[in-house]
């Protein structure tokens, strides 16, 4: 009987250890930065597309996709403004980040907005 408890009190507390790991390492990568690149005059873009995850131009410059493509944030570091031509088309003003999942094919610099 004191077998059968010691061995259940090993079982026990490396479960415990275990999930104590787990639980901080999910802590850690949950509290990183979703939008992995700001960089200061550029616009870019997270994407769903496995082969370019991620996308960066200067700001100023027009950015066209070769295929409608999945994006889910757009960090917007530049001084310019955006048309962003998506389901709707939508403006991203300078200093603006989205995170809201679009289908985009492109975007260009604007003063006034966008025409939908």
């Amino acid at each position: 009987m004191l077998r059968h408890n010691a061995i259940r009190g090993v079982l026990v507390g490396a479960t415990l250890a275990g999930l104590t790991a787990f639980g901080s390492g999910a802590a850690t990568a949950a509290s990183t930065d979703a939008t992995p690149c700001h960089i200061d005059g550029y616009v870019c873009m997270t994407t769903n597309d496995i082969y370019q995850p991620e996308v960066y131009f200067a700001g100023g410059d027009e950015y066209t996709f070769f295929r409608p493509t999945e994006v889910t944030t757009i960090s917007n570091d530049s001084s310019t403004g955006y048309c962003v031509s998506a389901e709707y088309n939508f403006t991203l003003s300078p200093g603006q980040t989205i995170q809201v999942t679009h289908t985009i094919t492109g975007l260009s610099p604007t003063n006034a907005g966008c025409i939908s």
